[in-house]
């Protein structure tokens, strides 16, 4: 039963390692944020805390099955939108010099891709209410398993949140002059920085994984043999414990048997009667 058990634990940590890889190979994320404007910089710390959830660790399953993290990050949402829109009304201030099609077209798009960014926000904290609700009513493989389809659901509202990300930041940053065009070259470089640091992380906690599950194994494994020598142990004590009483048993019975038919020899054999 052990064995079983080893088993479906590798498979699982096995099955975790997968997502990793295939997190790198499907796209990767900037693992560091450094904005210009404050929206990047709200925005940058919904990431980072989303990051810190993705890692699924003892105290971030603990604040799941309470209403921290989806508090959390309700106040994140609510202050990146509200600097988003004061940054997009600046620039829409700045659009005055346009004729009034462009301006209504770019505020247009602008509007959509800050929809889009919101509802991407709104999603993650949904998904982690959702599964806050389903974790109370799970337990063993089946709340291993809630916790893997989490992971990789969540590795997909960060890819999508990445991209509408730098689309909101692509359209903000419009042709309105040097400033920013500048800042929009600035955020290109930090987006490439920040894709090759994360390439490096995703690498390093693929390593870590690789470790932890190597040592489980090594662990379950030990505790196997254990079992067993035990079982050995237990079934040489009782078989000490159980074989002089059988001999005595039978030397007794033997005994018995002995006496028994001594008595019988003993007997005269009663003489025939004579009939007159």
């Amino acid at each position: 039963m052990k064995v079983l058990f080893a088993a479906l634990v590798v498979t699982l940590l096995a099955g975790c390692q997968a997502d990793v890889e295939e997190e790198m190979k499907l796209g990767q994320e900037p693992a560091e944020w450094q904005p210009n404007q404050p929206w990047e910089q709200a925005l940058g710390r919904f990431r980072d805390y989303l990051r810190w959830v993705q890692t699924l660790s003892d105290k971030v399953q603990e604040e799941l099955l309470s209403t921290k993290v989806t508090e959390e990050l309700s106040v994140l949402i609510e202050e990146t939108m509200k600097e988003v829109k004061a940054y997009r009304k600046e620039l829409e201030e700045q659009l005055g010099p346009l004729a009034q099609e462009t301006q209504d077209r770019l505020s247009k798009e602008l509007q959509a891709a800050q929809a889009r960014l919101q509802s991407d926000m709104e999603d993650v904290r949904t998904r982690l209410a959702q599964y806050r609700s389903e974790a109370r009513t799970m337990l063993g493989q089946s709340a291993d398993d809630l916790r893997s389809r989490l992971f990789s659901h969540l590795r997909k509202l960060r890819k999508r949140l990445l991209r509408d990300a730098e689309d909101l930041q692509k359209r903000l940053a419009i042709s309105i002059g040097q400033p920013l065009r500048e800042r929009a070259e600035a955020w290109r470089q930090q987006l490439r920085g920040q894709l090759e640091s994360l390439g490096t992380r995703a690498r390093d906690r693929l390593d870590d994984m690789r470790d932890q599950m190597e040592e489980l194994k090594a662990k379950v494994e030990e505790q196997a043999v254990q079992i067993r020598l035990e079982a050995e142990a237990f079934q040489a004590r009782l078989k000490n414990w159980f074989q002089p009483l059988v001999e005595n048993m039978q030397s007794q019975w033997v005994g018995l048997v002995e006496k028994m038919q001594s008595t019988l020899d003993t007997i005269p054999t009663p003489a025939p009667s004579e009939n007159h």
